[in-house]
């Protein structure tokens, strides 16, 4: 049997394509099944009909039913074929007919003639496809392009017809073969656009077979074939040869470019098919090519039809095909990029539908255990209870997995129709020529831009959540036993769930905010988080085209931060949305500032300057605005925003509210964090009442939450405790209770070296900035909030302090320039903020202003910079 290659393979029957036509679903089919198909299909609901009537049910008439005596949708009285008349050779097989429907009595291959030795072949025919005197593989006599009817000379064109079009028929219906797409099509399916590329390499592929056969093929030029059998074939012509007509195809002028190759050759696809089909030929002015195109009809012309009366007015809408072809290919192009975007978002989705319905069995398996140790303790009085709530859990996990088994199977079902019409139209830009492009009346971007817009219109998140909580309260069941238990879905509320900012709107700056999820009675999750898909999205009211779309962290305990980056000034819109669905008062009015940081032409002089005592650290109360600075005296020495002295904190020694050399502060609040670095402690002032209490943790050590000289200390977002354990040559994260959670340290990189850190930071992101000093040079090093490892870099000589302002430019003190140096976002140095610092000590910032404390030879100092009041803020 002879093997094709599957995608020349027609799937209905399972042979080489002859006159595949397009469907709007972009599958491809033989003209020829497609009719036996429609056919089948009136039949049977004929049959359906006619067995109704006999059971005593009347059907209502419907379009497309037919009277007795109808040619169309059903049978007349003795026709052989659903829908054609008696003496018909197409879409089925009247007694005697040639065609392949079926195969008449002495025919030794189904749908052959007697005499016939190839499977398509009339009579005296030994070519598949080529009738007698046929200069081309599959054309029938008269016929110069592939695949058209006898008098036709232009794919898809009936005879008669300029346009393509045909008299009114009645249509019917087809559900497509390979995805069921419905389709109406007419009787004779000539409305269809012919798939030109896909036709031609079915006949290369039955050429390749016959050349390689090299047995005696009848030649194809001459009229009678009785100059003996083929000895050559002729890629340009797609021609067997004999021996005359091989000569005289040498001696032509036209001809003797041609490769003729030996019968019995191997020959390639490539040698066989040309890089671009010929245009058709007019099928009312002979051998004139369709090279021009009327965009007022919409169809393919020849030079001598723009003279008729059809055509004579549209001058100004004539011209070249591949103008229109061009257009064409581009808006394929663009769907094509899209729909490739929007398909990778429904793979997703199905991926997560995927993850989600593990967590939904792992959630169910967790749920029912606590149910059954729950009834432990109740069984006796408890066991029908149990059985009713694990049926509702029963009920639920079925819903849940329901749902999601439906539209992850949606989202396959559109993912495929994406991948098919993706594969189709990047197929046809690469292979199809400007006249099949237009012969498809737009199908493929047509297909493109409604699965695209299909996917579009779907939110692309899993409809149900994993997570199912028990309630099992077995201690306070005393008089309700028969109402114990219940089981249930904690579903986020996108009504209740609320934001907040975590940095100011600058253009071209990363803007930060942090959402956190409610129930619909506002409360926070119980225990952990869940996975929702959380979103942002920031719009200019001028231009939504540069919107800005965020990135989202999920933290696992209900809050979730996005980052975004505003690419415009003006006021925004920002649409915060949770599972698709807006949370409360989104979208938001947000106005993004015209303006941006620039240190190069420094701060100038300082508002505030006075003289403190040895200070070490600073650190800023936000609701007081008061300033305090750990000092070498071992205290902590609190000023006015004025600065004016208020107070004093603590005393030398080891007890609560003592310090030794307390090197670190930062205040989230009313608490009061203190790096109590000879102590080996962190100690923890509630500044918000009349005493203040205190309470410390850490001690001298190596372990988790041990210290050895604690030299720095900040605190994030999420109330996190970032340490600069200095003697242990590493950073510890703890919780605001000082429970030990990660610790950054060669673990993670083996080439990093975190002794001698000298101050801490951290950006909008939180990610943590370390800055050390080691072997007279300066080193940064940048980690995620989890501690995990993201770059490094050189700084100043002798580092002292870091510091990171709302733009995230960080700024260094260093103490042998005597300067606080700048740096951008991308690590490269701006310039210099302030000059003529002796020994700078720490830096913070507060509302818009710089705070600095350093020794100017025997003098400490207080000094404040007012970033809007200098040359900080400039227009862009």
């Amino acid at each position: 049997m002879e093997e094709y290659p599957k995608a020349v393979l027609c799937q209905l029957c399972s042979q080489p394509y002859t006159d595949p036509r397009i469907l709007p679903c972009l599958h491809s089919f033989c003209l020829q099944c497609l009719l036996r198909e429609v056919e089948r299909r009136s039949v049977n609901s004929f049959k359906m009909e006619q067995s109704q009537q006999n059971s005593g049910v009347v059907k209502p008439s419907q379009p497309g039913g037919s009277k007795e005596g109808s040619q169309d949708g059903g049978l007349e009285e003795g026709s052989q074929d659903g829908g054609l008349e008696e003496g018909s050779q197409d879409g089925g097989s009247e007694e005697g007919s040639q065609d392949d429907g079926g195969s008449e009595e002495g025919s030794q291959d189904g749908g052959l003639e007697e005499g016939s030795q190839d499977g398509g072949l009339e009579e005296g025919s030994q070519d598949g496809g080529l009738e007698e005197g046929s200069q081309d593989g599959g054309l029938e006599e008269g016929s110069q392009d592939g695949g058209l009817e006898e008098g036709s000379q232009d794919g898809g064109l009936e005879e008669g017809s300029q346009d393509g079009g045909s008299e009114e028929e009645v249509k019917q219906d087809l559900k497509c073969p390979a995805c069921e797409f419905h389709v109406s099509i007419s009787k004779r399916g000539v409305e269809l656009p012919q798939h030109l590329h896909l036709g031609f390499e079915a006949k290369v592929s039955q050429y390749q077979f016959k050349i390689a056969r090299a047995n005696e093929v009848p030649c194809d030029a001459c009229f009678d074939g009785s100059s003996g059998p083929s000895v050559g074939f002729c890629c340009q012509c797609l021609q067997g040869l004999c021996q005359p007509c091989s000569e005289y195809h040498k001696r032509n002028r036209s001809l003797r470019c041609h490769t003729v190759i030996t019968l019995g050759t191997e020959v390639t696809r490539e040698q066989l098919i040309p890089d671009k089909l010929p245009a058709p030929s007019c099928s009312f002015h002979g051998n004139e090519k369709l090279n021009l195109y009327c965009a007022t009809c919409e169809c393919l012309i020849c030079h001598e039809c723009t003279t008729t009366d059809a055509h004579k007015d549209h001058t100004e809408s004539i011209e070249i095909p591949h103008i229109e072809a061009n257009s064409e290919r581009d808006r394929i192009e663009k769907w094509i990029t899209r729909v490739q975007e929007k398909n990778q978002e429904l793979n997703t989705a199905v991926d997560v539908n995927k993850q989600v319905l593990q967590q939904v069995e792992a959630s169910k398996e967790k749920a029912a255990e606590a149910i059954r140790q729950a009834f432990e303790k109740l069984h006796s009085i408890l066991e029908e209870r149990e059985k009713q709530l694990q049926s509702e859990l029963h009920d639920l996990i079925l819903c849940k997995t329901t749902s999601l088994g439906l539209q992850k199977e949606m989202f396959e079902k559109m993912s495929q129709d994406a991948s098919h019409y993706l594969e189709f139209a990047s197929k046809l830009l690469q292979n199809g020529s400007d006249h099949e492009v237009i012969a498809m009346k737009r199908l493929p971007s047509t297909q493109l831009e409604a699965i695209f817009n299909k996917a579009n219109s779907e939110h692309l998140v899993p409809c149900e959540h994993s997570d199912i909580t028990v309630s099992m309260e077995t201690d306070s069941v005393v008089d309700e036993v028969f109402n114990f238990g219940k089981i249930i879905e904690f579903r986020p509320s996108p009504e209740e769930s609320i934001w907040e900012p975590m940095s100011p709107a600058i253009v071209n700056t990363v803007y930060t905010l942090k959402v956190k999820a409610r129930d619909s009675n506002g409360r926070k999750y119980p225990h952990g988080g869940v996975k929702i898909d959380v979103r942002a999205e920031l719009r200019p009211i001028a231009n939504d085209q540069l919107t800005s779309h965020g990135r989202s962290e999920n933290h696992w305990d209900g809050t979730y931060t996005i980052t975004l980056t505003p690419q415009t000034t003006g006021p925004h819109q920002l649409h915060i949305t949770m599972d698709g669905q807006h949370i409360k008062n989104s979208p938001y009015d947000l106005q993004v500032r015209k303006s941006k940081l620039d240190y190069s032409a420094g701060l100038g002089n300082p508002q505030l300057h006075v003289s403190i005592t040895s200070p070490l650290c600073i650190a800023i109360h936000k609701k007081s605005g008061d300033i305090f600075v750990g000092s070498e005296a071992n205290c902590i020495d609190v000023y006015s925003k004025d600065g004016a002295q208020k107070t004093t904190i603590g005393s030398a020694g080891n007890s609560l509210c003592q310090f030794n050399r307390p090197c670190g502060l930062d205040i989230k609040g009313d608490e009061l964090y203190v790096a109590d670095s000879n102590n080996h402690r962190i100690q923890k002032l509630d500044l918000s009442g009349s005493f203040i209490h205190v309470c410390t943790f850490g001690r001298l050590g190596k372990g988790e939450g041990e210290f050895n000289h604690p030299s720095a200390i900040v605190v994030d977002f999420n109330d996190r405790l970032i340490v600069a354990d200095q003697g242990n040559s590493r950073i510890q994260i703890l919780t605001s209770k000082g429970s030990f959670l990660v610790s950054i340290d060669q673990s993670k990189s083996p080439s990093l070296d975190l002794s001698n850190i000298r101050g801490i930071a951290l950006d909008v992101q939180g990610n943590i900035h370390v800055v050390k000093r080691y072997n007279n040079s300066g080193w940064i090093s940048v980690f995620t909030p989890r501690g995990d490892f993201i770059s490094k870099r050189q700084t100043v000589v002798k580092p002292t302090a870091i510091g990171i302002d709302v733009e995230g430019y960080e700024l260094v003190c260093d103490e042998e320039t005597r300067s606080l140096h700048v740096y951008d976002v991308t690590g490269h140095k701006c310039g210099a903020a302030v000059t003529h610092l002796q020994n700078p000590k720490g830096i913070v910032f507060d509302k818009g202003d710089l705070y600095i404390v350093q020794r100017q030879y025997s003098t400490t100092y207080l000094q404040r910079y007012s970033l809007q009041h200098s040359n900080t803020y400039v227009a862009k």
